[in-house]
Parts: structure tokens; C-alpha cells; sequence
């Protein structure tokens, strides 16, 4: 018969065993193979899905950490805003998106877009605010096409080093377009007071009545066009 400190003994060594296996199993990832698993994460992602452009994904930094790997991918999508946005007017803009991926034990940990955006869970982060951007510019152009199409340059402002450029949303009601432009600043952050400006170019398309006068409102900055 088997004693006590027998299995006692035999118990400690399945747990030191299961240890080492652990270990290994952790090193046996590779930055290639921990690359690849970040790359097809963000290809996953419901913003890359909904409108990313597949020729401007670039991997733009690669990290080692304690536990694994960091990467940094870039691309751009055709609209504003996270996640599906299925149903929503957005707003036609080129957009920048930055999101870094941690990958442990072959495994993604982490996923954060833009500093705001968990795309884990594909829900805004709490601690940031957003708030309305002030707008110091609104101009309205018609491009050379057919049917013609309306074109708003818009020019905000950023309050502090700290604050960037957070979405764009469009609503139509008549002949009334409201665009909203929002800011995105960490909470509880202490950040240079430097203003600066960002600027974006909205294609509001074509679903005009020609001869109509339009009204224009960009958070609190109105004006008025006729297509």
C-alpha cells in the first residue's frame, strides 16, 4: 500500500510538473506567432469589420513585456466612430485609428483603440469625458460630381494637450442637418495648457433638393446653404 508522505510526495511533483508545463507552454509562443494572433484580433474587431480600410493596416510598434507581447496596429476607416455602427448616419471622414494589442501565453489580454476603446468588449473606457468640441470654422463646398454632393470643412478646438478628437455624429430632420462633433480628455489628469486645432472634411452625399435652403448646425455653430 501506498503512504501517506507517498502521496504526499506524488502530489508535489504532479503540481511542480504541471508548473514547468505551464512555463513552457508560456515560451513556447513566439513574437511571430503572438504577432499574428494580434493581427488577426484587430481584423476580428467590429470596427475594422464595419468600415477599415484593409490597405492602410500597418503594424507600427512591437513591445516585449514581462508576460508576452505588445503591438501597435494603425489603419484608417470611412467613417467616425467605434464598433458596428450598423443603422446609424454617420459621418463620410477619414478616420485614424491606433490600437494597441497585448497578446500573453498566446492569448490577446488587452485590445485598446484610440486610448478610449475596449475592443475586448467594445464599450467606450470610463475613465475618459466627452464633450462637445468647440468649432471656430464651418465652410460648405459642392463637389464636381454628379449628382452633386455637399462637402462641410469643419475646424474645432482642442482645450489642452491632453484632449483629442473623439466622433462625429450626422442627424437629418428636413431640411435641417445637425452634425455633432465631441472631444475626448482623461479624467482626472493634470495636462499642458496648450490649445491647438483639428480639422475634418464630412461628405454629407447627394440627398439634396436643388433650390432648397438648407440649415446647418455644427454643435453650436449654425449657418445656412442652398444646393
Amino acid at each position: 500500500m501506498i503512504s501517506r508522505i507517498s502521496l504526499m510526495c506524488l502530489s508535489i511533483l504532479l503540481v511542480f510538473l504541471a508548473m514547468v508545463s505551464g512555463a513552457c507552454s508560456q515560451t513556447t509562443v513566439s513574437q511571430d506567432e503572438s504577432r499574428n494572433i494580434a493581427e488577426a484580433f484587430v481584423k476580428a474587431d467590429a470596427t475594422y469589420i464595419f468600415d477599415g480600410m484593409p490597405e492602410t493596416l500597418e503594424l507600427t510598434g512591437t513591445t516585449q513585456t514581462d508576460n508576452g507581447w505588445q503591438f501597435t496596429y494603425e489603419f484608417d476607416s470611412r467613417h467616425a466612430g467605434y464598433g458596428d455602427r450598423t443603422g446609424q448616419i454617420l459621418a463620410q471622414v477619414i478616420t485614424h485609428h491606433v490600437a494597441v494589442v497585448a497578446v500573453e501565453s498566446g492569448k490577446v489580454t488587452s485590445a485598446i483603440m484610440g486610448g478610449v476603446w475596449d475592443m475586448k468588449n467594445n464599450e467606450m473606457l470610463e475613465d475618459f469625458e466627452i464633450s462637445l468640441a468647440p468649432i471656430h470654422e464651418v465652410t460648405v463646398s459642392f463637389m464636381e460630381s454628379y449628382p452633386v454632393q455637399v462637402g462641410v470643412y469643419i475646424q474645432g478646438g482642442l482645450r489642452d494637450g491632453c484632449t483629442e478628437f473623439h466622433d462625429i455624429e450626422i442627424a437629418r430632420e428636413g431640411d435641417v442637418v445637425n452634425i455633432t462633433v465631441t472631444v475626448q480628455h482623461p479624467k482626472d489628469t493634470f495636462c499642458p495648457a496648450i490649445y491647438t486645432y483639428f480639422e475634418k472634411y464630412i461628405n454629407l452625399g447627394s440627398d439634396f433638393t436643388t433650390g432648397t435652403t438648407y440649415t446647418l448646425n455644427v454643435n453650436d455653430f449654425t449657418t445656412t446653404f442652398i444646393y
